[in-house]
């Protein structure tokens, strides 16, 4: 075969090759177009059928995180009520901030005793936040004070002259977020927020026979039993510390109810404890005063400390059981150790600055809480989207995507099963949303939030399924 023959001859190939790379793309091309064409036609067909009232607003994000595509959005720049999916954004932020192995610390500090056995001055039970003193995580859950009592005892102290105090000075005394509804106010979801807790800012109240108990049952806690021939009812006025049972001769009941101030119920249950010990104190119990008084604790003597378990499982209780009150103190956590104080408001700034830092747009945020429990908090379906992007290219995605539930584990029970999904629930009143990621049939993951206000909650839940079977049942790729 001569020398030009060959040349012709491998023209002819290559233009072959090249022509059948050419449709061989275009056809993946194509089917991937129509796909995608025929998801926005699903998608959108399920968020129109889902609003069966005119007020019903229903935003829609999805996005492909290897390329970087929203392939579907409907409202998804809209703020929208997130209700629990609001914990995406702070347990992202506090992940970034305070690192997965980060510890919340409790401390006893206080003079050392004098020959006698006696502290001449203050003992401070110092708080930052933890919530984790709590079966099942503490049990019981006065179990750290048990180890600051025997570490007392070690160190020969017998009193303290001056007075037992609570350092709650991590956070401030807001205990209660603005938003929250009264009507929430003795409910175990909606327990008050404090850098001193105990038991998640719970006490139970049992009533057999007339006789009155708690627990834990070193709680020192004011109680009237009133015979007023009505059914047992436990109940705690507003502003009062005192629990008021009704019906008390009428029937046995328990109840579990929240405390006023969460440092006063721990350093009560604490001094309670120090008297059954044997470990006097002269002086009174207390708050820690704002005159400075906090900044002198650190120069005391430090007794014992008690560390909280790890922030990535604090993360995993609040994403994969919604709780409310661990959410919280992270929220008030990464305000403290980003603007000096826990509140609302710097945790707020906390999680507006991990938004910006990540170039995430920040304006249409707006949060009263950590935890979603209030119906002003607002985000879009887009910011949680890429708050979800941010952290699947994160050093901390692992720990970030573990606290998810998986289909039927969780706050997911009984929801999407067979489906390879991870995601967080969100409910209130007239509120539902659901935000995670999803494996579809082709082995691509894709990321999707969906948020649902003035709805009926079970048409909306019905509608996020939808969703989410439709993203998994995708054959092609996005």
């Amino acid at each position: 075969m001569n020398r030009s023959l060959c040349k012709t001859l491998l023209a002819a190939f290559s233009a072959a090759a090249l022509c059948f790379s050419v449709h061989f793309y275009s056809c993946k091309a194509n089917a991937s177009y129509d796909q995608t064409v025929q998801l926005k036609q699903q998608l959108s067909a399920i968020v129109r059928n889902a609003k069966t009232k005119p007020d019903t607003l229903i935003g829609v994000c999805v996005k492909v995180p290897e390329s970087g595509r929203i392939v579907f959005s409907a409202d998804g720049n809209t703020p929208l009520v997130p209700a629990s999916n609001l914990k995406i954004l702070t347990t992202a932020a506090s992940l970034n901030l305070l690192g997965p192995n980060y510890r919340l610390k409790t401390e006893l500090r206080g003079g050392l005793p004098d020959q006698n056995g006696e502290i001449q001055g203050n003992l401070y039970l110092r708080g930052s936040g933890d919530p984790t003193t709590t079966p099942p995580y503490d049990t019981p859950c006065t179990r750290p004070y048990e180890k600051f009592i025997k570490r007392l005892k070690e160190a020969g102290v017998k009193s303290i002259a001056g007075d037992l105090v609570a350092d709650d000075s991590a956070f401030d005394r807001e205990y209660l977020p603005k938003g929250w509804k009264d009507n929430y106010r003795l409910d175990s979801f909606a327990a008050p927020v404090g850098s001193l807790s105990l038991n998640g800012n719970l006490i139970e109240v049992s009533v057999i026979d007339g006789q009155c108990a708690f627990n834990p049952s070193c709680a020192t806690m004011g109680v009237k039993l009133l015979d007023d021939g009505g059914a047992p009812l436990v109940e705690r006025p507003k502003g009062s510390n005192i629990i008021t049972v009704k019906g008390a001769n009428n029937g046995n009941v328990r109840n579990q109810i929240c405390v006023e101030s969460p440092p006063l119920f721990a350093i009560g249950v604490f001094k309670s404890m120090l008297n059954q010990a044997g470990i006097k104190v002269k002086g009174q119990t207390r708050l820690i005063g704002k005159n400075g008084e906090a900044a002198c604790v650190e120069e005391l003597n430090l007794y014992a400390s008690h560390y909280s378990l790890p922030v990535s499982e604090i993360c995993r209780e609040i994403n994969h059981e919604s709780d409310n009150l661990f959410a919280e103190h992270l929220y008030k956590v990464i305000g403290q150790i980003s603007h000096g104080r826990g509140s609302a408001d710097t945790g707020y700034k906390a999680c507006q600055t991990f938004l910006s830092s990540h170039n995430i747009d920040p304006e249409n945020l707006y949060m009263v809480d950590g935890c979603g429990l209030s119906p002003d908090n607002r985000i879009t379906p887009h910011q949680l989207v890429e708050v979800l992007d941010t952290m699947q290219r994160s050093y901390y995605r692992r720990w970030f995507k573990d606290s998810l539930p998986h289909s039927g584990k969780g706050t997911l029970r009984g929801r999407l099963g067979g489906i390879d999904v991870r995601a967080k629930t969100g409910t209130l009143a007239h509120d539902s949303s659901l935000t995670g990621y999803v494996m579809t049939q082709a082995g691509q993951e894709l990321e999707f939030s969906v948020l649902c206000n003035n709805t009926e909650i079970w048409n909306a839940v019905n509608a996020q399924n939808q969703i989410v079977e439709t993203l998994s049942a995708c054959t092609e790729k996005l």
